[in-house]
Formats: C-alpha cells, sequence, structure tokens
C-alpha cells in the first residue's frame, strides 16, 4: 500500500487505524525491522552494502534493548530501538560522551533511540516522512509508544539521541532539547549529527505550555494500553547464533570485556556452542 500526496486526511486516519505499534514479537519481525533500517539507511548513504542486508550492532544482544515496530499486513513499515544505558553505554558515547556525562554524574537514567527507520516507499518518490507535517503523525504514534515504555515501565530520567540536522525541527516539536554540537558520525559513515535530549519529567508541562493541542492529547492524556509492551521477544541462543554470529560476525569480533558483559545477561546460555 502506498501513500501519496493527493490522499486526504482522512485517508491517512484510516491507514494509522490498521497499523498496530508495539514491541517486536518474533525473530521473523526483528529480522524485519532490521533489514527496514538496514534498506533506508543505505539509501542514504549511512551504511554500506552488506551481504546480512541487516542493520544490527553490539547493542541489539543485550537484553535491555527493546525494539519497536508499526507492522501492517505482517509488514513492518516503521522501526526504533530503544537502547538503555549499561555498562556497554550508549551507541551515541562515540562521539558525546562528555555530554552525557552530566546525567550520569548525577545518577540520571538514560537511554537512546536508536536505528529509527520507515518505509519510503509508502510514500510517493520515497518522500521522507520527516518532510511532510501530515506523515510526522505516522512516526509520532511510534514516539508515543517509546515515552510511555520509558516513563512508566522503565522509569527513565531523559531520552536521548543523535539525528541529522535537517530533522532538529520535528524533535524540537517533540520537547527534545539540545545536548551536544554537530559532529562528524562514523557510525553513520561520517554524516552530520547533532545530540538532542528529552526530559521525560518535564515534557508534559512544556508541550501543555505551548498549547500543542493534537501533540499533547496524543502522548499525555491517553495511556498505551500494556499488552502494546507485552511478549517482547527473547533472544535465544540460537537467535544470537543466527543475527551475531552467522548473519553478523559482532561475536566473534567484539571486545572480551563487552563479550563478558553479555555472557553475565544471559548466565544459562553456553556460548561456546554460539560463537562457532
Amino acid at each position: 500500500m502506498k501513500i501519496t500526496e493527493t490522499h486526504s486526511s482522512t485517508d491517512l486516519k484510516n491507514f494509522l487505524r490498521l497499523i498496530d505499534y508495539r514491541v517486536a514479537q518474533t525473530r521473523e519481525e526483528l529480522e524485519k525491522a532490521y533489514h527496514l533500517v538496514y534498506k533506508e539507511y543505505l539509501k542514504r548513504g549511512y551504511t554500506n552494502e552488506t551481504s546480512s542486508k541487516i542493520r544490527v550492532s553490539i547493542y541489539n544482544i543485550i537484553p535491555q534493548t527493546t525494539t519497536f515496530i508499526a507492522i501492517v499486513e505482517n509488514e513492518v513499515i516503521a522501526t526504533a530501538t530503544l537502547i538503555e544505558d549499561s555498562p556497554l553505554g550508549l551507541p551515541m558515547d562515540k562521539i558525546y560522551r562528555n555530554e552525557l556525562a552530566q546525567f550520569r554524574n548525577n545518577n540520571k537514567k538514560l537511554c537512546e533511540i536508536s536505528m529509527l527507520a520507515s518505509d519510503t516507499d509508502l510514500f510517493k518518490a520515497g518522500t521522507s516522512i520527516m518532510s511532510n507535517s501530515k506523515k510526522m503523525f505516522f512516526i509520532f504514534y511510534l514516539f508515543k509508544l517509546i515515552f510511555d515504555y520509558a516513563d512508566n515501565f522503565l522509569a527513565l530520567d531523559f531520552i536521548c539521541i543523535t539525528i541529522h540536522p535537517k530533522h532538529k525541527l520535528v524533535y524540537d516539536f517533540l520537547s527534545f532539547k539540545d545536548l551536544g554540537n554537530l559532529k562528524v558520525y562514523s557510525q553513520v559513515n561520517g554524516a552530520p549529527a547533532i545530540a538532542m535530549y528529552c526530559d521525560l519529567r518535564s515534557a508534559k508541562g512544556k508541550q501543555e505550555k505551548q498549547k500543542r493541542e493534537d501533540l499533547y492529547k496524543m502522548f499525555y492524556r491517553e495511556r498505551t494500553p500494556d499488552d502494546k509492551f507485552m511478549h517482547k521477544f527473547v533472544l535465544t541462543p540460537a537467535d544470537l547464533r543466527y543475527f551475531f554470529a552467522e548473519k553478523t560476525d559482532i561475536l566473534r569480533t567484539i571486545d572480551p570485556k563487552d563479550l563478558e558483559y553479555i555472557k553475565t545477561c544471559y548466565p544459562n546460555y553456553d556460548f561456546s556452542k554460539i560463537i562457532i
């Protein structure tokens, strides 16, 4: 199904009602999400072509990481991953460690939103979802899911993110604030990046004060049903081997200290049978 610029706002609302926003619940859904990120990043030059055709990292291994999806007719059409702070740190530590230190030094609980992608094939001529106000709501529903999970289930203080500067206005709209200056980010093939954060304790008041009625209603008047967070897929030894030793070589090339931490996350798994 494609959405073209000639469709009305009613058509868009009807389309949104067909979408199920929730955590990924199966290996198949995870792989579709990883492939969508790879496909969209490849289009923008953020990653190089690989035989695996998926985009994953060491952070996808740890069980605290949660992949959210927008799915319709068994197809993942948008995804984002929430990575909780851990001994591995966060992906953005590579260029914004000093900026994150101000939160950690005050014992604040952090996460990073990463691997955000939406299927541009849904829209005319591959138009970016971030470029049109109507299409923003397609991804805002995914952020609503993440905000509720981070706040109500994890009791986090801050959501952090690195973005391309051209998307900054969208995140300003969502009550994100500047965290770090413009830098070159090697993780996305040297694309420009800025760091932003959302204070979950103050975001509600900011939206209310700025009288953004549509966003306030979407994000704060109704809580996401708990069943959207249930049945989160837990990686088995076979899944770890499939994604991180067969499809990619992450577990075979990982820093030994990081591997030791990962083993503590799965105390009942025999890693000698996973890393072949």
